[in-house]
């Protein structure tokens, strides 16, 4: 089973199969779910990471192609945003430049962390590689990997994680945008250690995972609303 989180070295090297991954759970899902403006969630289980991974998917119509350059980019400077529109749980972050190169196939890469209320009595944080590919001109994909090491967390900073599958993937296709937003975390860090998946996996399994079905619901019809309101020619 995988670790919950693992050093930069070797997330830089995983990145380029894992961004893969991605592109592979994308492509199924958009060939599953094919309508235009409307959220779909769904769940496999990731035997690697011992949970369940949670695939959200929306197509948005009425976007020009240059959006998609654009919200690449977005997603891949998200921690260094002051607030997310799509996601207000967003509570701020920070990022770090790494001065290894990145692995075949990634374009760049940064460490980051984000930290966020997730209805927990304290927020929870995100340490994560973030590595940014282009495998297809269509395409963009984030991978977003818990590691050991990032920028300087405040004090008593509570950490959860995200194994492999995790990240977004952004195509356009047909005139529309797609945005794949693939989650795989094994808890919140309110129990320690093994008892932490166990839980969020017993509440997965007993249909007690509506609050976090409705976090990726409501993720993917705000950003579908908040780029409505932007305007076609974006600023370079």
């Amino acid at each position: 089973m995988q670790a919950r989180e693992v050093s930069v070295e070797q997330a830089i090297d995983d990145a380029p199969d894992a961004c893969k991954r991605l592109c592979s759970l994308a492509a199924q899902h958009r060939q599953n779910h094919r309508e235009v403006n409307c959220h779909d969630t769904r769940r496999h289980w990731q035997a690697s990471a011992g949970t369940y991974c949670y695939q959200t998917h929306i197509a948005i119509e009425g976007q020009p192609h240059t959006r998609l350059d654009w919200l690449a980019g977005v997603f891949y400077n998200q921690a260094s945003l002051p607030a997310h529109a799509w996601y207000p749980q967003f509570l701020g972050g920070k990022v770090q430049a790494l001065a290894a190169p990145p692995a075949t196939g990634i374009e760049q890469h940064q460490l980051a962390w984000g930290r966020f209320d997730l209805g927990l009595p304290t927020p929870r944080y995100y340490r994560q590689l973030l590595s940014l590919a282009q495998p297809q001109d269509d395409t963009w994909v984030i991978v977003a990997r818990s590691v050991t090491t990032g920028p300087e967390l405040p004090q008593a900073a509570k950490l959860a994680y995200t194994p492999d599958p995790n990240g977004e993937v952004l195509h356009f296709e047909n005139g529309r945008l797609h945005w794949h937003h693939i989650c795989c975390t094994p808890g919140a860090g309110m129990l320690p250690g093994r008892l932490d998946r166990w839980l969020i996996n017993a509440m997965r399994r007993t249909g007690l995972d509506c609050a976090e079905r409705k976090t990726y619901r409501d993720e993917a019809l705000k950003l579908r609303d908040w780029l409505d309101t932007q305007p076609v020619e974006l600023p370079g």
